[in-house]
C-alpha cells in the first residue's frame, strides 16, 4: 500500500504535466485517425487539464471517436509510487460497466430460447427465497425494478472488508445471500432502485440454464467473437500488465491509498471485469448500435423503465434520460474501489467516448463522470 497527501499528488501532477504525457498505441494497433480541429483539441486539452486539478485525479485517459475527429490522450500518473505516467494501453477495473456484458449474455440466451424475460427468478433459482420472488421477473432484474436490496450496502459486510483490507474471496451465491434477510425496497416493478445484487442473480440464472460459468459464457459469446482481446474476467486480484494503479481515500487522513490489489470477486457479474480504453471503444459501439444481437433484442435493451425516467433499460444507461432517440447517450458508468470508468455511445452523431480515472472512494462523487460531462459538452459543440 502507498499513501500520498493531496499536496504530494498535486506536486507530482505538475511535474508530470510538464513532460510529454500522451502515450499512444502502435501504428499497427491504432491506425492513423484524423484529429479534431486545432481549436477544439486545444479546448479539450484545457478542460482535461483543469479537471485533473479540480477533481484531484491522480491519472486519467480520455478517448473520443467520431466522424468529426479522434481524441485519445492521457494525463497524470498511473503509479504514485514510481511516478509512472498514465499509459493509454493500461488495463483497469471497469466496475459496473460489467453489467452491460452480463445483460448482453442474458439477451443472447433469450434469443437461444434458454431464458424468458417474463419468467420469474423463483422459476430459475428457487433456492433464493426472496419476498415475492415469484413476481420478480428476469426483466425486472435487468432494469433495476425488482426491489431487491443492494448487497454491497450491508454495513457488516463493508466493515468486514475494511478490516481485512478487501482480501476476502466471495462467490455470487454468498453475495446474493447477504441480501436475502432484507425486505424488498418496494413492490416488484413499481419503482426503480439501482442495486448490485440483481446482476449477480442474472449471472446465476445464465449459469443455471447453460451449465457454464459466466467467464466461459463471456469468452464464448463476447470476448472471442468480437475480438475483445484485452477484456478479462479475473480469477484473482491481479491485473495484467500494463495496468493503472487504483486509489481511494477511505481513511480519515484523506491520503491516497493504493487499492489495485483488492479482491474483486465480490463484484462478479455486477462489476469485476478488467479492460482497456481500446476494447471499451469497440464494446460501446457494438452495444450502442445493436450489433450484438437482433433488432428485437436491441429494442428490449432500449425499453426504458418509466419509473427510472427513461434513464435505465436492460442493464444499459441512457445518460440524459430522454425519450427522443436523437438525445440518446447509451452506455454505463463503472466504479469499484480505486477505479472509475465511463463509456458511452451517441447514436445520433456516431460518437464513442471512454473516460478512465484511477481514483474512486465509496460514497463520493464519481470523478470520471464529472470529467466525461466536461469533455462531452466540448466534443459535441
Amino acid at each position: 500500500m502507498i499513501y500520498m497527501t493531496r499536496k504530494n499528488i498535486i506536486n507530482l501532477f505538475i511535474l508530470v504535466s510538464a513532460t510529454l504525457i500522451f502515450i499512444g498505441c502502435s501504428k499497427q494497433d491504432c491506425p492513423e485517425e484524423k484529429g479534431f480541429t486545432p481549436a477544439k483539441e486545444a479546448k479539450l486539452d484545457s478542460i482535461f487539464a483543469a479537471a485533473m486539478t479540480s477533481y484531484e485525479i491522480p491519472g486519467a485517459i480520455v478517448g473520443i471517436w467520431s466522424p468529426e475527429g479522434t481524441y485519445v490522450k492521457t494525463k497524470g500518473l498511473s503509479d504514485l509510487a514510481t511516478m509512472e505516467p498514465m499509459n493509454v494501453n493500461n488495463h483497469f477495473r471497469i466496475g459496473s460497466l460489467t453489467k452491460t456484458f452480463t445483460g448482453t449474455i442474458v439477451l443472447k440466451l433469450v434469443e437461444e430460447g434458454k431464458i424468458n424475460l417474463d419468467e420469474s427468478m423463483a422459476h430459475y433459482l428457487p433456492q433464493y427465497k426472496f419476498p415475492e420472488a415469484d413476481k420478480i421477473t428476469v426483466r425486472m432484474l435487468g432494469n433495476m425494478t425488482s426491489g431487491i436490496f443492494d448487497c454491497t450496502r450491508d454495513q457488516q459486510w463493508i466493515e468486514h472488508n475494511r478490516a481485512t483490507n478487501w482480501e476476502t474471496v466471495y462467490t455470487a451465491d454468498s453475495m446474493v445471500k447477504i441480501a436475502l434477510p432484507y425486505p424488498l425496497n418496494f413492490e416488484p416493478g413499481t419503482k426503480y432502485n439501482y442495486t448490485n445484487t440483481t446482476p449477480l442473480i442474472l449471472g446465476l440464472i445464465c449459469e443455471s440454464v447453460t451449465g457454464k460459468t459466466m467467464k466461459q459464457l463471456l469468452v464464448e459469446k463476447i470476448f472471442e467473437p468480437y475480438h475483445l482481446d484485452q477484456t478479462i474476467w479475473p480469477d484473482n486480484r491481479y491485473l495484467p500488465a500494463p495496468y493503472s494503479h487504483g486509489y481511494s481515500k477511505e481513511n480519515s487522513t484523506r491520503e491516497f491509498k493504493d487499492m489495485s490489489l483488492m479482491n474483486p470477486s465480490f463484484a462478479g457479474a455486477s462489476g469485476n471485469l478488467i479492460s482497456n480504453v481500446y476494447d471499451l471503444k469497440k464494446w460501446i459501439r457494438l452495444l450502442g448500435t445493436g450489433a450484438l444481437y437482433s433488432t428485437a433484442s436491441h429494442q428490449e435493451r432500449l425499453n426504458w423503465s418509466s419509473v427510472s425516467q427513461n434513464a435505465y433499460g436492460f442493464a444499459l444507461e441512457n445518460l440524459f434520460g430522454v425519450a427522443d432517440p436523437e438525445g440518446f447517450v447509451l452506455g454505463h458508468s463503472g466504479a469499484i474501489w480505486g477505479y472509475n470508468t465511463m463509456a458511452y455511445y451517441i447514436p445520433s452523431v456516431d460518437m464513442a467516448i471512454v473516460v478512465h480515472v484511477n481514483y474512486y472512494s465509496r460514497g463520493e462523487k464519481l470523478p470520471a463522470s464529472s470529467l466525461l460531462m466536461d469533455m462531452i459538452t466540448v466534443a459535441l459543440d
